[in-house]
């Protein structure tokens, strides 16, 4: 009889020991349009309720309709040293729904790199990426080699699928101005605010942050890459000097980059109304749509043809509508006037499409491309637990 028992509770154990270590999440797409390299967010601290043993480490996704093991990642979105999320990422044909075991199991190493943020010196720039489009931002240590006061976003556009930061950088400043079959800078930041820049709004100007002070690469992939930067204060007309914290994170397959600003003012202000907005290029035309709960600004126009330039550039930035107090034009910029409170978060998204890297044919592919982007903010990937265990 002992042995009978023995043997039962062999088969038993691993049942139970499988149990306790997995649940299932169901993600569901709402919206009557496919949704490409979605990344979806599970609270890191419901995982620790139903996985007590899983850790950052000791965590991974796999996809129950193919069975396989998908990139997964453990966040900290604010930097504050606590982790938000699990994020992980599909592909949804309209309306589908997938299911996806969450074990507390060590993950499979990463080969692809999709997404990846740097800091360069001696330049001083914070460069980063996604396997579709690359970006980069000043810091004080440029003026070492280069007078240029900005904190507008550079854009670098990408023909490959595969990281381009540190081997641009590796060719020199000059050659990574052309292109020799990846891409290149074609894109004139300067003292502007570039592809989605931010600056105060008073008077009826901008007045625009130096190049920032700090910075801190918060998170590096396989799904999100984050990182922080802090500029110093800066006269802002009439009023108050003013800082910025800003912090940009950009996820694999994305041409958007999602920022977040915290505004604070020397002195006591109720409001301190601000900008983000987009620069002028020659023969660019500027839209907008107020359609759908996110609004949207875009410039449209072919890149600068110096150094071998080809093709056309969007630029955008996406921003709660009801957020946005004003749409302005200048002579140098499309931008949008929107407010906020003294050390509280605003959020809005930034980025860029090349008709050259394949993903856009022409503007209107961009515009549908703002305009699904804008309902998928407005209608995330719907999760619920089904239950425990595969």
């Amino acid at each position: 009889m002992r042995t009978i028992l023995v043997a039962a509770t062999a088969l038993v154990l691993p049942f139970v020991l499988s149990a306790q270590a997995s649940y299932v999440v169901r993600a569901e797409n709402t919206l009557a349009l496919t949704r490409t390299d979605e990344t979806i967010g599970v609270a890191w601290a419901d995982v620790r309720a139903k996985l007590p043993s899983a850790s950052p480490a000791q965590v991974r996704v796999r996809d129950l309709g193919s069975g396989r093991e998908i990139a997964s990642q453990v966040v900290d979105n604010d930097g504050n040293g606590t982790m938000d999320e699990l994020i992980f990422q599909a592909t949804f044909a309209p309306s589908e729904a997938k299911r996806f075991a969450i074990e507390a199991a060590p993950p499979a190493k990463v080969e692809k790199v999709r997404v990846y943020a740097s800091h360069q010196d001696p330049r001083d720039d914070v460069a980063w990426e996604s396997d579709r489009i690359a970006f980069r931002i000043y810091g004080q240590g440029l003026w070492k080699v280069d007078s240029l006061l900005s904190s507008g976003l550079d854009v670098w556009v990408k023909r490959v699928r595969t990281p381009i930061v540190e081997k641009w950088y590796a060719k020199g400043h000059d050659e990574y101005h052309r292109d020799t079959g990846e891409g290149a800078d074609f894109f004139d930041v300067g003292q502007t605010l570039g592809a989605g820049g931010t600056a105060i709004w008073r008077d009826g100007k901008m007045y625009r942050a130096w190049n920032f002070k700090s910075w801190k690469i918060i998170a590096n992939g396989p799904v999100r890459a984050i990182f922080e930067l802090q500029y110093q204060p800066w006269d802002a007309g009439s009023g108050p000097r003013v800082t910025e914290t800003k912090r940009v994170a950009l996820d694999a397959g994305q041409n958007l980059n999602h920022v977040t600003s915290i505004f604070r003012s020397e002195s006591p202000v109720n409001d301190l109304p601000w900008v983000t907005g987009l620069v002028k290029r020659p023969s660019v035309v500027g839209s907008e749509s107020k359609a759908r709960p996110w609004a949207w600004l875009s410039v449209w126009g072919p890149v600068v043809p110096k150094d071998g330039g080809h093709g056309d550039l969007g630029t955008a930035v996406l921003v709660p509508r009801d957020a946005v107090s004003e749409w302005r034009e200048n002579e140098d910029h499309y931008f949008l006037v929107s407010h906020a409170k003294p050390g509280e978060p605003v959020n809005y998204w930034v980025g860029a499409g090349w008709t050259d890297s394949g993903d856009f044919r022409d503007v209107r592919d961009w515009w549908n491309y703002l305009d699904q982007f804008a309902q998928r903010l407005a209608a995330p990937i719907k999760t619920s637990v089904e239950r425990a265990g595969p």
